[in-house]
């Protein structure tokens, strides 16, 4: 099984932080810091032929800072738990429980993504409700932590490139809003590199039939360790409902979800609601 795992790097700084234990992909021709990782995960689909039985994965060089996990720990997982189509290592356990699916965190924090992304599905033929679509522990991926065979990377990229295409060479509302700066951090960066990073979710929602195992992050923020078993909890309400659309799962999920984000969120009551039912 070959599992070429690779780090992405554009200058000596982020070179000096990869894992060994990955292969380096230096970002090379002209950089595109707008697009950031997709810039060079895109340039690596452009030039290479896929193996069918290998596995693919394109990490940041932030990778074991937001995951805590080491290449040889992360090669040991996906080694112990064989036979899988994609694995994934998403290091957000609170967002993945905490909302429905990746993009409504994702209009939490950059308000606007919703429309953007209900418009673009809609323009690419794919019908989505992003008011139910659900994302559990295996399918929500954060910063593009995620390891595939081509048989997700050809969908992912198919749809990413569309993606591409409107941001790049478009006239439209829709080419403004995906090029729309957002604050992150302590930096500014276009909306269309954080819809991009949730592509994968969307993906994985929407094909059920791949296999896919998650590993399942052992560290919570302080102040949601209190509520560790209900956030556990939030997950299973969320499969239950996927399996069985029985109303009364999702009803339950947003009661609890109200509940843990009171005790454990500070600014909870602040925010702008968009999940709730």
């Amino acid at each position: 099984m070959s599992i070429p795992i690779f780090q992405l790097y554009n200058d000596e700084a982020s070179r000096e932080m990869l894992d060994p234990g990955f292969l380096p992909m230096e970002i090379k021709g002209k950089l595109r810091p707008d697009w950031r990782e997709y810039w060079g995960i895109r340039g690596y689909f452009l030039e290479n032929l896929l193996e069918e039985s290998s596995y693919y994965g394109f990490f940041s060089p932030l990778f074991k800072i937001q995951t805590h996990l080491t290449a040889e720990k992360a090669l040991a997982f996906m080694n112990e738990q064989p036979g899988a189509d994609i694995y994934t290592f998403s290091p957000s356990v609170v967002d993945s429980a905490c909302y429905l699916n990746v993009f409504q965190q994702g209009e939490e924090s950059y308000s606007g993504m919703l429309a953007i992304v209900e418009d673009f599905f809609k323009r690419i033929d794919i019908p989505i409700d992003f008011k139910l679509l659900i994302n559990d522990f295996r399918t929500t991926v954060f910063c593009n932590y995620i390891v595939a065979k081509p048989i997700f990377w050809r969908t992912w990229f198919a749809i990413t490139e569309r993606i591409f295409d409107i941001a790049e060479h478009e006239k439209s509302s829709l080419n403004e809003r995906l090029n729309a700066v957002t604050n992150h951090g302590n930096s500014l960066m276009q909306i269309k590199v954080f819809v991009i990073e949730r592509i994968a979710s969307a993906v994985l929602a929407l094909t059920p039939n791949l296999k896919v195992v998650n590993y399942l992050m052992p560290l919570l923020p302080r102040l949601y360790y209190p509520c560790r078993d209900e956030l556990r909890m939030l997950n299973a309400l969320k499969i239950a409902y996927m399996t069985s659309q029985r109303e009364h799962y999702l009803r339950d999920y947003f009661s609890l979800r109200e509940e843990v984000l009171s005790r454990c969120d500070p600014d909870f009551r602040n925010k702008h609601r968009i999940d709730s039912q």
